[in-house]
């Protein structure tokens, strides 16, 4: 069966149905089925350089952000 057909057929399903119990349940798989945890999505090198950010807070390594536009020669 091909997507378009199974999409059309579950339409016309869905357009049918009267039951409030079946409905939330559809919408709460839809709503799951959407949500997502952006951090999911990172590649490994970006969750470790994600890490290596949150170890370099944790141990104090860290500038001002007026250390930072100065280095960069912005005004904070």
């Amino acid at each position: 069966m091909k997507s378009e057909v199974a999409k059309l057929e579950l339409i016309e399903w869905l357009a049918k149905i009267e039951d409030k119990g079946m409905l939330s349940s559809l919408l709460f798989l839809k709503k799951s089925s959407e949500s997502f945890d952006w951090a999911d999505q990172l590649t490994i090198d970006q969750r470790n350089r994600v890490e290596e950010g949150l170890e370099d807070i944790e141990k104090g390594r860290t500038l001002s952000n007026e250390k930072v536009w100065k280095k960069y020669g912005r005004k904070a």
